[in-house]
């Protein structure tokens, strides 16, 4: 092995093993919500079981997200919840440097390996920003195409791209909103001629279908994975906002000081690229800095969307003109941006999360690589100080955000009571008292249901309490709510099991919504309960504790 190649691998280990292992011991202990959290690791459980995905219980989703998560339910015990976390540590860990190694290799190296490093962390820190920190499946597939990213732009040969692209199509088995993600990936690239792409991206596709050929389960996916519409809301009516139209125009502007300064009045060269470096690079790391301390990630990632798509515009734009008057143009910058954008567009089509904020870090990386040229104008030293100050801020405010605005959950000062006494898998973490006690009373009602020989089910919001419950959930769905019970034929199909349990199955109705149990509980009466409100209205009530009505 070559030297250099040696230092790379190195140092590509080092980052990988300490910084998600840094993260993990300063904050996976953090906070608890029973809703979101755990969620994935139901569904593992449920294929650990045996159990058919979209047959034996319903997923709108592909189930590769559950599935990559599997030994973390299988072998994790009492200590689940917190191993599960390190894992979503590494794998924000190897968006970060799969997204800075494929700019280190586009831009020619501008990066050293400490100012590498240092950069890796921020876009670490800008990806994971107050995300919720749990299995999920919009940052796993983030993560396979972030490996796929690597592979198509940092290697050559026709193998490593035929498995880059198979990685980006596997990205849309762990959630169908990446489904477009290929195809884009194809027409960014240039590669939409080459018929074996094409291929690579659709085999892991053709495997999942053929799964579910095989094990009957094809007409219960395709209701289940059409079940929820919206994209045009999600993908379209999202992006139709004033931060993307500022963004969009600070990125064109600070482009056009970067490549057309030399032509406008009263503005010397360098000055007016240093200008437009400054747009490009400081702009994006204030607002994250900002959005870090007052909690406004969202919306600032609508404005770094707009940033990067108006500095791919006037990229593109600048390559068409230059190859009409036959010059040499060089669009690996242009493409790689326009590969940051597909990604992030592609995990913003989200109910819960309609944002880019998951794909901050690969955008704020690739505008810092554009602007470099003009932040080292005046002096190296400078603009390798001017990074080293924006990495800083941005790591420094995310260790801030990170005590403050925990996910449905109370800062970390307040996190006072031990999970793990209340939760299956739960060793390590700590929470809330409302949670804890949220937690306590499903204990006991679920004591109470096994002596008198019965069954417990959980309506509507706890389905991270079964990713290691004493008992397998009676019910085909872990979380019955409009989310994941989109249409009447879902809803009918859990009712009907509902019906089918009654007698041997006692239900813990909430009288809480979850998603407020940290602060002021709020009764869950919303029209997005309906399975609910029929067992409200269907079977008899039989008992009541602080957090839940028992039906019988």
């Amino acid at each position: 092995m070559r030297k250099e190649n040696k230092r790379g691998l190195l140092l590509t280990l080092g980052f990988l093993s300490l910084v998600p292992t840094v993260a993990h011991l300063i904050y996976s202990w953090m906070g608890f919500s029973p809703t979101d959290q755990g969620f994935t690791l139901a569904y593992s459980r449920r294929l650990l079981e045996g159990q058919v995905p979209h047959l034996d219980f319903i997923i709108i989703r592909p189930f590769l997200s559950p599935l990559i998560h599997t030994p973390f339910v299988l072998f994790g015990g009492e200590y689940t919840f917190w191993i599960s976390r390190f894992f979503v540590w590494f794998q924000f860990a190897v968006i970060a440097w799969t997204w800075i190694s494929a700019v280190n290799h586009v831009f020619g190296r501008p990066f050293g390996a400490a100012m590498k490093s240092l950069l890796g962390v921020a876009v670490f820190a800008a990806s994971a920003h107050t995300f919720v920190l749990t299995a999920w499946h919009s940052i796993d597939g983030l993560f396979l195409a972030s490996i796929g990213v690597w592979l198509l732009v940092t290697r050559r040969s026709e193998g490593a791209r035929s498995g880059g692209y198979v990685l980006v199509g596997a990205a849309y088995l762990a959630k169908q909103s990446f489904i477009l993600m290929p195809p884009l990936f194809l027409l960014a690239l240039g590669d939409w001629r080459r018929l074996r792409y094409w291929i690579a991206t659709a085999v892991p596709g053709l495997l999942y279908v053929a799964y579910l050929l095989v094990s009957g389960a094809l007409p219960d996916a395709f209701s289940q994975l059409t079940s929820q519409t919206g994209i045009v809301s999600a993908g379209i009516f999202s992006y139709l906002t004033y931060a993307v139209a500022l963004g969009f125009a600070a990125g064109v502007a600070s482009m056009i000081l970067i490549s057309a300064g030399d032509r406008l009045p009263l503005v010397g060269e360098d000055l007016a690229k240093a200008l437009g470096s400054l747009g490009l690079a400081g702009l994006p790391v204030g607002f994250i800095t900002v959005g870090m301390i007052i909690d406004a990630l969202s919306l600032v990632s609508f404005g770094i969307f707009g940033i990067t798509l108006g500095a791919a515009a006037v990229m593109l734009g600048e390559a068409v003109l230059r190859g009409r008057r036959g010059e040499q143009v060089d669009t690996g910058p242009a493409r790689l941006a326009l590969l940051a954008l597909i990604a992030a567009w592609s995990v913003s089509l989200s109910f819960g999360y309609n944002a880019p904020g998951l794909a901050m870090g690969p955008m704020l990386i690739v505008l810092i690589a554009i602007a470099l040229p003009g932040l080292s104008l005046p002096s190296p030293k400078l603009a390798h100080a001017a990074l080293t100050a924006a990495a800083l801020a941005v790591i420094l405010s995310f260790g801030w955000a990170r005590t403050q605005y925990i996910y449905r959950d109370l800062p970390a000062g307040e996190l006072t009571e031990p999970a793990g006494e209340v939760l299956p898998g739960g060793n390590l973490i700590y929470t809330n008292p409302q949670t804890y006690a949220f937690l306590e009373q499903i204990g006991e009602q679920a004591r109470s249901a096994e002596q008198r020989g019965k069954e417990y089910a959980i309506i509507p919001q706890a389905p991270g309490y079964w990713a290691k419950a004493d008992q397998t959930n009676p019910l085909p769905i872990d979380w019955p709510w409009s989310v994941e019970l989109g249409t009447e034929e879902l809803n009918n199909r859990v009712k009907r099991d509902l019906e089918r349990e009654r007698g041997e199955t006692v239900v813990l109705a909430q009288k809480a919504d979850a998603f407020e149990l940290a602060y002021e509980p709020q009764p869950a009466t919303s029209e997005q309960y309906e399975i609910l409100e029929y067992v409200r209205e269907n079977w008899e009530k039989t008992g009541e504790t602080r957090y839940f009505e028992i039906y019988e």
